[in-house]
Formats: C-alpha cells, sequence, structure tokens
C-alpha cells in the first residue's frame, strides 16, 4: 500500500471511533447521568459546609438520605422552589419530615422566600405551629424576611403581637436585618423600646452589629443616651465586640470618654484573653480609683484562672505595696480553687510573716469554701503546722450550717484556747437559732458544752 493511501486508511478509522463515541454517548439519558457524590461530615461541620443540591427533586426522596449535609441542602433547595409555587402545599408537608434539624432547615427557607413576597401569609402560617423552639425559629425567619422592605413595621408587630421565645427569636433576627441596611433607625427603635426586653434585645444587636462595621460610632451614639440600663447595656454590646477584636482601640476610646469609665471591667475581660499583660497595664492606670480596682481585679482574676504563675510574677513587680498584696491574694484565692496546694506552697514561700499569713488565710478561705472535704484531709496530714488552726477555723465557718455538729468537733481541733472557744460558742450559737431542738439533743450528748451557750 502506498504511504498516501496507508495515512488517508488511518485517518478514516480515527473519524469512525469518534463517531462511534458520539453515537454512544447521545444515547444516555438525563437519568443515567448521576450526581457527584458528597464527602460526608460530622454534625458539628454541618452548619459550615455547604453541599450542592442533588438530583433529588421530591419530599420524599430527599427524606431517605442518611447524609444530613446534603439531606438539608435539598431541602432548603426544595422549601425555595415549593415556596415560589404553592407556599401553602409546602407548609402542610411539614409534618412529613422527621428530625427537628430538618424541620428548621426546610421551614426557615419556607417561610424567608414566602415572606418576600406575602408576609401576612407566612406569619399566619407560623401561628398554626405548636409553642417551643420550632415556631420560634419560623417566626424569627417570617419577620426577618418581612424586615427587608419594612423593618419598622416589623418590628413594631412582633413586639405587640408575640410574648415569650418568639418575641425574643423574632426581635433579634428583625434587629439584625435592620441594622444591615440602617442601624442608625434601628438603634432609634430600640431607644423608644428602651423600657422592654425587646429594646434590649434590639439594642444588642444593633450596637453587634456595629461594633463589626463602625465601631466608634456605635459607642459615640451609645455614649449620648441618658444615663441609666439603657444606655449601660448598648455601650456593654459594642464595648465587649470592640475589645474582643480590637482592645487597645476600644480601651483608647474608653480613656477619652471618661464618662463611660464604669464600663471599664467590659473592655479588660474581653482584653485579658487576648494579652493579659496589656490589658493589666491599661486596667492598673486608670485615673477612677474605683473603676481601676474594679478593671484591675477583672483581669487578674481571668488571668489568674489561666496562669496564676505569670499573673504573680507580673504582680510581684508593681510598685504600689498595698495593690500588689491585694492582687497576690486575689490570684492566690483564685488559684486555690483549682490547686490549693500549689497556692498554699507560694503562701508559705512569702517571707514577710505577716505577708504570709495573710496570704495563707486567703488561700484556706478559698478551700475551705470549694473543697472543704479536701481541706480536712489536708488538716488530719498537717495537725501542728501554725496555719493549721486558720484552716480549722474557715472549715468551722464553711460546715457551720450543713454540719454543725462536724464543724464543732473542727472548732475543737484549734489549738489556740481563745479562737477555739470563740469558734464552738459561734457555731452552738447559730445553730440554737436554725434548730433549737437538734442543739438541745446534741447538748445532751455533751452536757460540758452548755456553758458555751450562757449569756
Amino acid at each position: 500500500m502506498q504511504p498516501r493511501a496507508q495515512t488517508l486508511c488511518w485517518l478514516l478509522v480515527l473519524l469512525l471511533s469518534h463517531l462511534g463515541w458520539w453515537w454512544h454517548s447521545a444515547g444516555k439519558t438525563d437519568s443515567e447521568v448521576q450526581p457527584q457524590t458528597v464527602a460526608r461530615v460530622s454534625p458539628q461541620d454541618v452548619s459550615a459546609t455547604k453541599a450542592a443540591p442533588s438530583a433529588r427533586a421530591d419530599l420524599s426522596g430527599i427524606l431517605e438520605s442518611l447524609d444530613a449535609v446534603q439531606r438539608r441542602t435539598d431541602l432548603i433547595s426544595h422549601a425555595a422552589a415549593a415556596a415560589q409555587n404553592d407556599p401553602k402545599t409546602a407548609f402542610s408537608q411539614l409534618s412529613n419530615i422527621p428530625g427537628l434539624a430538618d424541620k428548621q432547615a426546610y421551614l426557615k427557607q419556607l417561610l424567608s422566600t414566602w415572606a418576600a413576597t406575602d408576609p401576612e401569609a407566612a406569619i399566619g402560617a407560623c401561628a398554626g405551629l405548636p409553642p417551643g423552639e420550632l415556631r420560634a425559629s419560623a417566626y424569627a425567619a417570617a419577620t426577618a424576611a418581612w424586615a427587608v422592605k419594612a423593618p419598622k413595621e416589623a418590628a413594631d408587630w412582633a413586639s405587640a403581637k408575640l410574648s415569650g421565645s418568639a418575641r425574643s427569636a423574632s426581635i433579634e433576627a428583625i434587629a439584625q436585618t435592620w441594622a444591615q441596611n440602617d442601624p442608625d433607625a434601628a438603634a432609634k427603635w430600640a431607644l423608644e423600646k428602651a423600657s422592654s426586653k425587646a429594646g434590649t434585645t434590639a439594642i444588642r444587636v444593633v450596637m453587634e452589629h456595629w461594633a463589626n462595621t463602625a465601631p466608634d460610632e456605635g459607642a459615640a451614639w451609645a455614649s449620648k443616651l441618658p444615663a441609666g440600663e439603657f444606655r449601660d447595656a448598648a455601650l456593654r454590646s459594642v464595648l465587649a465586640e470592640w475589645a474582643d477584636q480590637y482592645p487597645s482601640a476600644a480601651a483608647s476610646w474608653m480613656d477619652a470618654n471618661p464618662d463611660t469609665s464604669n464600663l471599664s471591667s467590659i473592655i479588660a475581660n474581653a482584653w485579658t484573653e487576648s494579652d493579659p499583660t496589656a490589658a493589666a497595664a491599661w486596667a492598673t492606670k486608670l485615673s477612677d480609683p474605683a473603676q481601676r480596682s474594679t478593671a484591675t481585679g477583672t483581669v487578674i482574676s481571668s488571668w489568674s484562672a489561666a496562669d496564676p504563675d505569670q499573673a504573680l510574677e507580673w504582680i510581684s513587680r508593681l510598685p504600689d505595696a498595698a495593690l500588689r498584696s491585694e492582687l497576690t491574694a486575689r490570684t492566690l484565692g483564685t488559684w486555690a480553687v483549682d490547686d490549693p496546694n500549689q497556692a498554699l506552697n507560694h503562701a508559705n514561700s512569702l517571707q514577710q510573716p505577716e505577708e504570709r499569713a495573710a496570704m495563707q488565710d486567703q488561700v484556706l478561705s478559698s478551700w475551705a469554701s470549694s473543697a472543704p472535704d479536701q481541706l480536712a484531709d489536708w488538716i488530719n496530714s498537717h495537725p501542728n503546722l501554725q496555719s493549721s488552726d486558720t484552716a480549722r477555723q474557715h472549715l468551722t465557718t464553711a460546715w457551720a450550717e450543713s454540719r454543725p455538729e462536724t464543724a464543732i468537733t473542727v472548732a475543737n481541733g484549734i489549738r489556740q484556747p481563745e479562737l477555739r472557744l470563740q469558734m464552738m460558742q459561734t457555731v452552738l450559737a447559730d445553730w440554737q437559732e436554725k434548730n433549737p431542738a437538734a442543739t438541745a439533743a446534741y447538748l445532751k450528748k455533751f452536757p460540758q458544752l452548755a456553758p458555751l451557750l450562757s449569756p
């Protein structure tokens, strides 16, 4: 065969093979094309994962899926389409959906789409749901969609017509929608309802939104309100969210607005989470003594729970001896709740006798409140230490009301005679006042203690 003829032959074979492939593919129907599979995820990832709608169209087929992510994606898609065609029928199918999470996903989409064009009908449908979480979330979805076009009307209606969790959920949803478009108007509506729970809910949502978009504007708006709980609630919301993201900026704003310093602990608490050293440095420099003490205490309490050694090391460098002693006591008291032995070891290591005794007292007092049985074991293991009498004193106080007989036994172990008699007398007097019959029965068994109740 000539080379040219051979080439033509090969081209003809190639053409025929392509024609065969095209004919085979064209013959496939749509039903034979399978949707792409969706990887399974754990339940906690459902809210963060989005799956593409599958080929399932009917509700019964969607509910057969064992994949929670895909099933809810398909329910949402189905609800969106059904709400545009026949929302009433789609709403009646809710009873066919078994799980609460699936019901909520379907209902939220259905009512959001429905209320966008006919809010009155969508909201009317919500009234037929049983009271509880499902009805509350349904009202929230419907009123939020209504609020896109008429936020004041939606807010006024929810505030006047709804109650309980349904009102709270709806006001929050409306405020979120309203704040995205006109936070100033939403805040003014909340101010009109300042004396109600609806107003408090709305201002919190608006301020949290403002804190994520223009925190200085939100804080400035709130700071101009009349002094009172509503103003404080607004400032708390914006400052907490602002300080969570940009604590130094929020602190600088407060420093420039000293009339808001009564909320300094809000910033201190948020700032401690990210940078306790900077938070403590700011708190200790506040000009108002009361706010300085409150904010510093907030920082130290949180810092002590997370890293008491680091907190104590920072406190040790403070030049003010009184403040240093106060914060050391706070730290050791917090530490003693989680690890009383380590806290007590630190107190025992202090060089100055008066300071050491004061810090031992703080640790043992906290220990008696949080774990009295454990402190009792420690006393039995260390009966003759100087601090053991302090421990017995605090343990007696901790058990005086709930276990008076045991408290008297512990008090009787105090080695200092005057303190021993004082603590036993206090327990007996309190016990007699609250339960004279039980006290009398006890004194019959131990008549030698009766003189302690003599006037």
